[in-house]
């Protein structure tokens, strides 16, 4: 495999805080040597695991971004045995944007790895984090929310997996994340992930969901912050157990049955709060028309019973997009 162009300003080896940047190169009209900077901080001492924590994959979901932050200025290096990597904003251009997809390249970045070295910038900063800062990981995750588009119950989320053991251990960790649900899916085009890059190479690795809807919601923030803290406990990298209120409530999104999907474009009006319990066949919501105003709304109907674990925050769809998802019991 080709090495990546990025380089970085801090010390993977060192001990103690270090703030820096990865340097990704990114050539434009008026200059040929230009790099964009992404924030990335690196906290380690003494001896143990390393985990990667990363937030602003997509730069409209913001709680894991200002967990992050929170976390990068406050943890001090004396309280750690092993190292914490941190990318609060790792796909940058998008987070500046406040944007899914990348405003350089149009690119969804969690559906650009393991990367390429020669591509537009979403596949080269993918290929750096696949084969650089994974290479160098025990644990990892990537906190997402809803974004702009969905509103989902707080969810430390895995994929369902082949291989049982590393299935065990990564329900372990999102237990010990302690969200209100911890959750495994198959997702639509997972392979591109970031989480299943990492699972590729057998990292103990997860994935989030933690509100959405274009906003900062406070309860789903403090998850998430104190989420963030019990994986460095699990993984040994801070003393303590995790803490968490409850045990979280294991589900699973086994199939695409689950998903209820937008046949065509519309306005869609839900007929239920996120969070119901719901029962297959009945009403999801209605597609209303406003180019043909005698045309009577067109009604949806869940595929699976269980619970309304993800609605869609805004009001408009395309054909093809998911206005509902629903979890059952693991």
């Amino acid at each position: 495999m080709a090495a990546s162009p990025v380089t970085a300003t801090v010390d993977f080896a060192a001990r103690g805080k270090q703030f820096g940047h990865l340097r990704v190169p990114h050539s434009r009209n008026d200059h040929g040597w230009a790099v964009i900077p992404i924030p990335i901080v690196v906290i380690a001492n003494g001896t143990g695991a390393t985990v990667l924590l990363s937030a602003g994959n997509h730069g409209d979901e913001y709680e894991g971004q200002v967990a992050l932050l929170d976390l990068a200025r406050t943890l001090d290096p004396g309280q750690l045995q092993g190292r914490v990597i941190l990318l609060p904003a790792m796909h940058f251009p998008a987070a500046l944007a406040g944007t899914r997809l990348s405003p350089l390249d149009n690119r969804d970045f969690n559906r650009c790895f393991p990367g390429d070295p020669f591509g537009s910038f979403a596949f080269v900063l993918a290929h750096y984090v696949d084969s650089v800062l994974l290479a160098l990981c025990d644990f990892q995750m990537d906190l997402h929310s809803g974004g702009t588009g969905m509103d989902i119950i707080a969810s430390a989320c895995g994929h369902v997996l082949d291989d049982a053991g590393q299935q065990a251990k990564t329900l372990a960790m999102a237990d010990a994340f302690g969200a209100p649900i911890t959750l495994l899916l198959r997702e639509v085009n997972a392979g591109p992930t970031l989480l299943a890059a990492a699972e590729r190479r057998g990292i103990v690795a997860l994935s989030s969901e933690l509100g959405g809807g274009g906003r900062l919601n406070p309860d789903n923030y403090r998850i998430t912050r104190r989420g963030a803290e019990n994986v460095l406990r699990h993984a040994g990298v801070l003393e303590g157990p995790p803490r968490h209120d409850r045990p979280p409530r294991r589900m699973t999104v086994p199939s695409l049955d689950h998903y209820v999907i937008a046949p065509e474009a519309g306005i869609f009006q839900a007929d239920h709060r996120l969070g119901a319990d719901v029962r297959k066949g009945e009403v999801a919501g209605r597609l209303h028309f406003i180019e043909k105003p005698d045309r009577a709304p067109l009604e949806l109907s869940y595929g699976a019973g269980g619970l309304l674990w993800c609605t869609r925050h805004v009001g408009r769809v395309q054909a093809g997009d998911p206005v509902a998802v629903i979890a059952v019991d693991l």
